[in-house]
């Protein structure tokens, strides 16, 4: 593996700590904390906000695709039928895009606070929403540091659902797949077929199933 390379999982495992707490702030603070946000969403023309609220979508979903595209085609195994597939973190365009999509999804997240009640997206806020989001984001970094398969298919999981945000029907079938992808994966591991780390795979399955 490429110095380069070593130096970014290193950074990866190192983040681990301050990750945990943002994403903890962002779980307990309350809707109260981004008052601002609702008295601007309110202040403004219904028109506005529509037009907004359309671009802030089309947007994300625009750079969600983009993401998710790269992340096929740089992290992909040639084996595209293996249920063991290689993982490609040593290579830079791998882990270049790997790192992007963790941290695009992070920000989305902390983004999305803001523009929810502000452009009114109708897009659940409470506790338990939270809380799904954080410990996925939290464990595609640990997977990340630990070059596991798992962040790949969390990080999927994650662009797909922005990328088809206008196509809630095909979203369903797709995140179904990388579930049933990442089931069969985990089946794989515990039986000691794929050389990979039995707890993450299990506990992304069961963060799967809640998001």
């Amino acid at each position: 593996m490429e110095e380069p390379s070593r130096r970014m999982l290193r950074l990866f495992r190192l983040s681990v700590p301050p990750v945990f707490f943002l994403l903890a702030c962002y779980v307990f603070l309350g809707e109260h904390v981004f008052g601002l946000a609702y008295v601007i969403g309110k202040r403004l023309k219904p028109r506005l906000r529509a037009t907004l609220r359309g671009v802030y979508r089309l947007c994300t979903a625009f750079i969600a695709f983009v993401v998710h595209t790269y992340l096929w085609y740089a992290c992909a195994d040639d084996d595209g039928a293996s249920l063991c597939p290689s993982t490609r973190f040593g290579e830079r365009n791998c882990l270049a895009i790997t790192s992007t999509a963790a941290l695009h999804c992070g920000a989305t997240l902390l983004v999305e606070r803001w523009a929810n009640p502000m452009f009114q997206l109708g897009q659940p806020t409470g506790l338990r929403v939270r809380c799904c989001a954080a410990a996925g984001l939290m464990l595609t970094w640990i997977a990340v540091a630990d070059q596991q398969l798992c962040a790949h298919l969390l990080l999927l999981l994650f662009t797909s659902r922005r990328t088809l945000v206008h196509f809630p029907a095909v979203e369903k079938v797709y995140a179904l797949c990388i579930k049933l992808y990442a089931v069969l994966h985990m089946s794989r591991i515990l039986t000691r077929q794929c050389d990979a780390i039995p707890k993450l795979a299990v506990a992304t399955v069961a963060a799967m199933a809640v998001l």
